[in-house]
């Protein structure tokens, strides 16, 4: 029986769940909340589905099993509780919350009403990092000693609500981009981070927040990882994995290519990132580059006999045989992984593996980030959690 799912947010963010629906077995999407007319109109126009103006009206439908929650990031907790206290099984966008008291709060309301938290979605969901960390379990390269990932991305180019670059809202490359690479990190470091020491930087002369970052984590049993962000969009790290990477035009990467427009007039505030900017960042050259494995810049991680990449189509290893490569299943867009895990979980009945305790642990790190770029001092954490795998 498909279980019956809800969209809280019909925005550009929240169009990842009906899409990966449509490729999933086990779920019907079939109703969406918004407090925008124009929102609504266009899912249930679009999808077919009914569509409220508050999450309580949502919920209310006795039909419906679990609730999506894809709203701007400082209405995640709150959504998520409402969800969860009426009964439903939720999936909440990543970050988590905004503090670490909401955090419990969810963690409390899932609990108390005996349904699902989940906190989606992040690219250690990715199926390259998920086969390094299969690697990395089976022991054959022995233990891990330092993780590496880099992502340079044209991430503050490209047009932005205000909240989205208000750091005391949620917004900024520490909110908004880090939960992707620390969730790498965690994943295939183990989990348990001790300590942070990092600075983020403000150099975009448009946005007052965050628009890179580096970090060192520091582990549990001496394994480091270091997280290196750049959303300023000049380096478009494809190039680590793809030759050609911009097809004809081997001079304009994405972010080029949006500066480019931005100075002709043709990108503003108010294009759509789902429209316009999309296609002008993506360009003609991106839809001639063959099928690849998602891909959030390179992440490198050292065992203790050898040590392991993403290629194009999996991962690579390294060891005293030489490089050998293994392949991952296509690549079917987001979220379609976090749904089978989802339905898995509640089916079944088994810990979700990026529950609540996980999404916290991640915003601590974070947020422990942005307090150690503000003092310059190492942040020592308290409520990590061990990889579920």
């Amino acid at each position: 029986m498909n279980l019956k799912i809800g969209l809280v947010g019909l925005g550009t963010g929240g169009r990842s769940l009906p899409l990966a629906v449509s490729k999933t077995t086990g779920f019907d999407f079939v109703a969406g909340a918004d407090l925008r007319a124009e929102g609504r109109a266009l899912y249930a126009k679009e999808f077919g589905i009914e569509t409220f103006d508050s999450v309580e009206a949502l919920c209310a439908m006795k039909a419906l099993d679990a609730v999506y929650v894809a709203t701007p990031n400082p209405f995640h907790a709150g959504h998520a509780i409402a969800a969860l206290q009426a009964g439903k099984h939720v999936m909440v966008e990543k970050p988590m919350a905004l503090t670490l008291a909401d955090c419990d709060r969810m963690i409390a309301a899932a609990e108390k009403n005996r349904v699902k938290l989940m906190v989606a979605h992040t690219r250690s969901w990715n199926a390259p990092i998920r086969k390094m960390r299969e690697v990395i379990s089976s022991g054959r390269l022995g233990r891990v000693t330092q993780v590496h990932t880099i992502r340079y991305s044209p991430w503050l180019l490209r047009p932005r609500e205000p909240m989205e670059i208000d750091t005391a809202l949620g917004g900024g490359v520490c909110y908004r981009q880090a939960p992707h690479q620390v969730d790498i990190a965690r994943l295939l470091g183990g989990g348990l981070v001790e300590s942070v020491r990092a600075h983020a930087g403000r150099w975009s002369p448009d946005n007052d927040t965050e628009g890179n970052y580096s970090a060192l984590l520091q582990f549990q049993g001496s394994v480091s990882a270091t997280l290196i962000y750049d959303g300023y969009g000049y380096f478009d790290d494809r190039e680590f994995i793809e030759g050609d990477v911009f097809g004809g035009d081997r001079q304009s990467g994405p972010g080029q290519r949006l500066r480019q427009a931005r100075a002709a007039g043709q990108l503003d505030k108010n294009t759509s990132r789902s429209g316009v900017a999309f296609d002008i960042e993506r360009g003609d050259g991106d839809a001639n580059r063959r099928p690849r494995q998602p891909f959030f810049g390179i992440t490198i991680v050292s065992c203790e006999r050898g040590a392991l990449r993403q290629s194009s189509e999996g991962v690579f290893i390294y060891d005293e045989r030489g490089r050998s490569e293994v392949t991952c299943d296509k690549w079917d867009g987001p979220l379609k992984v976090e749904l089978d895990e989802f339905r898995r979980a509640i089916t079944q009945d088994l810990p979700m593996p990026h529950d609540g305790h996980w999404g916290k642990a991640t915003l601590e790190v974070c947020l422990a980030m942005l307090q150690s770029s503000r003092d310059g001092r190492e942040q020592q954490l308290l409520h990590q959690v061990a990889s579920p795998y």
